[in-house]
């Protein structure tokens, strides 16, 4: 029997553990991509809820301390952001803690998705006018 000659070249066993080296990195820039995507979706939402809440927290922090705005109970309105396609719904809860403090939590959300929520809370005092 002659001794074989080794021929140059991959043998299938190194092709097939190359392969499926390649394919498990593949799937897990993948998956990493997907997560990433899905962290920027959720930094955008909140960038976004920072920008207008902050705004209409200053409308409020601008108010009189009596002003209807202001009245215990639950007051809403529909924002519509000129920079997105989407429409969002503040919902802010006024509460007096005392006859000089007044507690306001903000809710923002985006009626399409409901459970996506930034908060915010406000504590407006009438004898320091903030």
């Amino acid at each position: 029997m002659s001794p074989r000659k080794r021929r140059p070249g991959f043998s299938l066993i190194e092709l097939l553990i190359s392969s499926s080296l390649i394919l498990f990195l593949i799937a897990g820039t993948a998956q990493i991509l997907g997560l990433s995507l899905v962290a920027k979706r959720n930094a955008d939402f909140h960038f976004r809820a920072a920008r207008l809440a902050s705004s209409r927290l200053e409308h409020l922090k601008s108010l009189p301390h009596d002003s209807a705005d202001l009245e215990a109970g639950v007051h809403g309105e529909d924002i519509i952001d000129p920079s997105s396609p989407e429409s969002y719904r503040i919902v802010w809860r006024a509460e007096d803690l005392d006859q000089n403090l007044k507690k306001v939590v903000l809710d923002f959300f985006s009626p399409n998705k409901p459970r996506r929520k930034a908060v915010f809370c406000l504590l407006l005092c009438r004898e320091l006018e903030f």
